[in-house]
């Protein structure tokens, strides 16, 4: 339940994300540079807005025009950030964090913050979002918000005591903050402690009912209980309070999967990739729902599309691995991501064990298929 658990604060995170061309709710930000802008960087700016509010499909559109609006105006820092957050939609997180670093140097949004921390907890490395936002804490100290953010980065970075503190200190200040209880409650979870985590969780939602995060951790808490009824009810009403917010979807993708439900479970999976292309959590779950019904080749697609956004994807080598052993009898390709596997993760891995005792079986398998001939 551990790994369920952990979406939910990844996604909490993105969560309010959009790019400046996007339509979303104004929030409070510092004033922002202003800088005189040509009208041919501006025009080439807007053209790209124009292709990023058609969706996923004019996504290489908008970054070449905003691409040309930065060799026109270098320090234009909102076309960066819409840059930053096409790619950390498509999950090419790489180039996301480029984007979003290059135009945090020129102001610090508080959206490139979101961004960037986003992008530092899908890579895996919750300590550079804990020192992100820690620097952005320390000009601004009161930034609710932000620590928020931090507390659930501490969370992610496994240090649970001090994001316990802080998610404590914001509700001494704001006493019915959601965030704050969802991460505190989250906390709770990760330690067994189920009735604390539901005591939280039902005294934000007395505050802040179908808040999504509030809803989804009480679905978890209902998950660690056993009890996938009240779980799948919980995930069905996050999502319907909020039908961009995936983290519902994805948990309900994950328990129809642990019931064997391919069908459902691709149902769900293809709504979040149609709200966030380039979702590879989605794509890896999807390609799990393929292999339990039968459909190998789209598997496979599913987990290759996963490592053309992110060639050193772990889980994915691992499940083609698996496929190409165990499904289709090619051993040459499962050595090969076999052996990706174990130089990505190093000896952290959960799989290494697993990876080492498939590589040492293809060995033996050689060694007779040697003296067979």
């Amino acid at each position: 339940m551990r790994r369920i658990g952990s979406i939910v604060l990844r996604v909490a995170l993105l969560g309010g994300i959009a790019a400046p061309g996007c339509k979303r709710a104004a929030q409070a930000e510092s004033q922002a540079p202003t800088t005189a802008v040509s009208l041919s960087a501006r025009a080439s700016f807007e053209a790209g807005v124009k292709h990023l509010d058609a969706g996923a499909q004019e996504y290489e559109e908008a970054i070449r025009a905003f691409r040309a609006a930065i060799a026109l105006e270098p320090g234009l820092w909102e076309a960066w950030l819409d840059i930053g957050v096409i790619e950390l939609r498509r999950a090419r997180l790489g180039e996301a964090a480029k984007a979003l670093e290059r135009s945090l140097e020129v102001y610090a949004s508080p959206l490139a913050l979101d961004a960037l921390g986003a992008v530092y907890l899908r890579q895996g490395r919750p300590g550079r979002a804990v020192q992100l936002y820690e620097r952005a804490l320390a000009k601004q100290p009161g930034d609710v918000r932000v620590r928020n953010a931090l507390a659930a980065a501490l969370r992610r970075a496994d240090r649970l005591d001090d994001a316990e503190a802080e998610c404590r200190a914001i509700l001494g200040e704001h006493a019915f903050d959601p965030s704050a209880f969802a991460t505190l409650a989250a906390i709770m979870i990760d330690r067994d402690q189920l009735d604390l985590a539901e005591l939280l969780l039902n005294k934000g939602l007395s505050r802040h009912p179908d808040h999504p995060l509030l809803v989804t951790n009480l679905g978890l808490v209902a998950l660690k209980r056993g009890d996938d009824q009240t779980a799948l009810a919980m995930f069905d009403k996050a999502s319907a309070a909020d039908p961009g917010f995936i983290t519902g979807r994805l948990n309900k993708a994950a328990l129809f999967l642990g019931a064997g439900d391919h069908k459902h479970a691709r149902a769900e999976l293809e709504e979040v990739l149609r709200i966030e292309p380039g979702n590879t959590e989605a794509l890896l779950e999807l390609g799990t729902a393929a292999r339990l019904g039968g459909d190998l080749s789209a598997a496979r697609a599913s987990w290759d599309r996963v490592l053309a956004i992110d060639a050193d994807h772990a889980a994915a080598h691992f499940n083609l691995a698996v496929l190409e052993m165990d499904f289709a009898e090619h051993p040459d390709a499962a050595r090969s991501h076999l052996e990706r596997y174990l130089k990505v993760v190093g000896a952290d891995g959960t799989r290494v064990p697993a990876a080492k005792e498939r590589l040492s079986l293809l060995d033996a398998l050689g060694a007779q298929g040697g003296k067979s001939k």
